[in-house]
């Protein structure tokens, strides 16, 4: 499919799970920009579904695509990407909930997978505190350039890049997902770029504001459940790459989550407990790479 001038044709995906309403701006402006729109729908009889869903105006270009459950990040994005290439769109860019879609990112993103070339991999943009509206520090530049990993969130995945590595592992359920198929893409010889002309409002979980030694921090408040995948995803990805630049760049993030957790946020216990949990079955978990 292309978009009637030879131009590479692009689809869009939201992953949706019990949306907020404001969840319907993100859609329509995601609409403008590509063909058309794929909701993943991951919580199938909630009532926010089609209270957010009635936002929409008539005529909008988009499919729900209703799960049985929720069946998590990596299989939510698999299904509207499935659905996407089926269609014959040449490319998909990915939304959950946590991304805010931005004016002109998909021309962005596009140009400068273009500007690339052949070995060009995953594209994604910066990312811009949605609490804060303040770009973060290892976020800031210009131009591209090539990353180990990049969230999936927001990213552009080319039908030629999916057909070469595969899709997210979706036994990993949710975090680091996206850390898996960069560094899949990465092994393969491919060029991960991080589009800095690109932004996206992104927001970790709560982002709660506080006060810590006199500086305004944000918590992201995570259930013991996404610290448990989170703290099993992390090993296992260790587990498959090795220790790479990545891993350099997330355990600074990590280590600033775990002390604002220790420090500040509740039920530390059991959020401790929960991610001695996901370390101990990380070790266990089938290492191999997989290809959905």
């Amino acid at each position: 499919m292309d978009d009637g001038d030879g131009a590479v044709s692009t689809a869009g995906v939201v992953l949706l799970f019990r949306p907020d309403l404001e969840t319907a701006e993100n859609v329509m402006l995601l609409a403008e920009q590509v063909g058309q729109v794929y909701l993943v729908n991951n919580s199938p009889g909630d009532a926010s579904i089609a209270k957010m869903l009635a936002l929409l105006p008539g005529g909008l270009a988009m499919t729900v695509l209703d799960q049985s459950e929720n069946r998590g990040v990596a299989a939510g994005f698999n299904a509207g990407m499935r659905a996407a290439f089926a269609d014959g769109y040449d490319q998909v860019v990915i939304f959950d909930q946590d991304t805010a879609v931005t004016p002109g990112l998909v021309r962005t993103l596009t140009d400068a997978r273009s500007a690339a070339g052949v070995r060009a991999g995953i594209v994604g943009p910066a990312l811009r505190s949605a609490a804060s509206g303040v770009v973060y520090r290892r976020e800031s530049g210009t131009g591209a350039r090539r990353v180990d990993t990049l969230i999936s969130s927001g990213s552009l995945f080319h039908r030629d890049i999916v057909a070469q590595i595969g899709l997210h592992d979706e036994p990993l359920f949710i975090d680091y997902v996206d850390h898996d198929i960069c560094l899949r893409a990465k092994r393969a010889g491919l060029h991960n770029l991080k589009v800095y002309d690109a932004l996206v409002d992104h927001r970790f979980g709560d982002s709660h504001p506080t006060r810590l030694l006199g500086r305004r921090v944000f918590l992201a408040n995570y259930s013991p459940t996404r610290l448990f995948y989170s703290s099993r995803n992390r090993v296992i990805v260790i587990r498959r790459y090795g220790f790479g630049a990545w891993f350099w760049a997330d355990a600074w993030f990590t280590a600033k989550a775990w002390i604002k957790l220790l420090l500040l946020e509740q039920h530390r216990g059991t959020k401790i407990r929960a991610g001695l949990r996901g370390i101990r079955a990380g070790l266990v978990f089938p290492a191999r790479e997989r290809r959905w």
